[in-house]
């Protein structure tokens, strides 16, 4: 599995598609009051695809490095044990098993690089295959220190503690930065909804007002250009709120 990208499946794209028909018939009735906008589907549902994916992708490499961390601890109490590297990694998926309930997507990674020693391959190769498909850059940097030192004799158990060490402390940042900017999104969120609110008001407060927005190719014009403003400001919202650790 690629983690860089996320698919959707058949409940979510029709959950999306929902979302999107709503949203499509939101933006025809304030912006162009007119079906004719209704046309625009499928545009909203590729964006509104493409953007909730990016989310729930992101969403997902998170719970991924949480995993990960506790995987790299778990191997790294093996090896202080006495397992081999090998073996390490199979008490790894045996403690997470216990840690998280079902099949995450770290116990099945582990999983996966057990049936690849079972059929004679490196646990060097395995774990390098899983940091590239991770979208992770602690997991790649760990991958490439992994092989470099399971080939050369290297302190195994001291790069799996640095590596848990360095992804606890970016975890705790995240959840900081979060805690620090919950506020700011929950206004970005409210404001966001204002410009709707405030046409549906004018709509119904002082009929006939915007009229001469709708149906003629001016208002037409002025509209979209409002709808794009409207967007990019939305979009320069989420780009400031989006920080990254």
């Amino acid at each position: 599995m690629d983690y860089r990208r996320y698919r959707p499946n058949k409940k979510e794209k029709v959950i999306f598609g929902l979302e999107a028909a709503a949203l499509t018939g939101i933006i025809a009735l304030c912006f162009y009051n007119s079906p004719v906008a209704l046309f625009t589907f499928p545009l909203v549902f590729a964006w509104l695809l493409r953007e909730k994916g990016e989310g729930m992708g992101e969403k997902r490499r998170k719970e991924l490095k949480l995993q990960f961390k506790d995987a790299v601890q778990a191997i790294a109490a093996a090896l202080a044990a006495g397992y081999s590297a090998e073996n390490a990694f199979r008490e790894a998926r045996k403690d997470l098993q216990l840690i998280y309930t079902g099949n995450t997507d770290m116990v099945q990674e582990l999983s996966a690089m057990e049936r690849k020693l079972d059929s004679n391959q490196t646990i060097e190769t395995a774990v390098e295959d899983f940091a590239k498909r991770s979208g992770l850059p602690e997991a790649e940097t760990f991958g490439e220190i992994f092989a470099v030192g399971k080939r050369n004799g290297g302190d195994l158990i001291g790069i799996m503690q640095d590596t848990a060490e360095t992804i606890t402390q970016i975890i705790e940042t995240e959840r900081q930065a979060s805690m620090a900017l919950a506020s700011r999104k929950y206004e970005q969120k409210v404001m966001n909804l204002v410009p709707f609110a405030m046409i549906l008001y004018l709509r119904m407060g002082c009929p006939g007002f915007l009229n001469p927005l709708y149906g003629n190719l001016v208002g037409i014009c002025v509209m979209t250009a409002s709808l794009g403003l409207y967007l990019l400001a939305w979009h320069m919202g989420k780009r400031l709120l989006d920080i990254e650790v």
